[in-house]
């Protein structure tokens, strides 16, 4: 659809305003479902875990929501910064807290040499990251909320990166292997088009040559199918 998108723009910006309400929110129905499977009381992790990735993708629902109603309805071409960010950068809290309880859960799996690979990895995606990304944003000259916005984004991005990598690292080599790991590959593959998009998005918007209906949105839809995918795999492993 996006390959041929020149044929119809005006449909394709309105889709790239539509679509994303409706599969983020997909991703919100399947991670209630997946919190009423695990449901056993506030007491349990597991419980905790399904409440935060309901709440960090509900957030990013609403931040969809709101990008689509300044777009369509209030007329904001590119409503960034905006409401709808704040509600995106407060979904990596508890979106952060739902992988960090997930992974405390296997913490007696996790060995040094499982540590020592996640963070030699993560380490590097840093550095690159913060050359190419994260300081050029602090150093751009515009607003300050802006800038706050721009380093925002990279940073919470290589936070979820790094639980993604030490949880995929558990599920994929240790003796936890074959135990929902296919949910694993999954949240990292949905995490890593996010980041992916995100960087996108803040050159393309730097260069003043985003658009609604531009291609790199199709990663944003990618990783919200890849967390629908993930939720709704849990609950059939475990």
């Amino acid at each position: 659809m996006y390959v041929f998108e020149s044929y119809y723009m005006d449909f394709m910006s309105v889709f790239s305003n539509v679509f994303p309400p409706f599969i983020s929110g997909a991703s919100v129905v399947a991670s209630i479902f997946a919190l009423r499977r695990y449901w056993v009381g506030l007491g349990s992790r597991l419980t905790r875990v399904w409440i935060y990735f309901t709440l960090g993708v509900a957030f990013w629902f609403f931040g969809e929501l709101t990008w689509a109603i300044y777009t369509l309805i209030l007329g904001v071409e590119i409503p960034y910064p905006s409401i709808a960010d704040a509600f995106w950068l407060i979904g990596y809290v508890p979106f952060s807290l739902a992988l960090t309880v997930y992974l405390s859960l296997v913490r007696p799996a996790v060995s040094k040499e499982t540590l020592a690979v996640a963070s030699t990895t993560v380490s590097f995606n840093a550095v690159a990251s913060s050359l190419l990304f994260i300081i050029p944003a602090a150093l751009e000259e515009t607003d300050l909320m802006t800038r706050i916005t721009n380093v925002a984004y990279p940073s919470l991005d290589l936070l979820l990166f790094a639980f993604s990598i030490l949880g995929l690292l558990v599920f994929t080599t240790t003796r936890l292997k074959g135990k929902i790991e296919k949910v694993w590959m999954l949240l990292s593959a949905g995490i890593l088009m996010n980041v992916i998009a995100d960087s996108l998005f803040s050159y393309t918007t730097a260069q003043d040559t985003y658009y609604s209906g531009h291609p790199l949105e199709l990663l944003y839809h990618l990783g919200y199918l890849s967390f629908l995918l993930a939720f709704y795999l849990h609950t059939k492993e475990l």
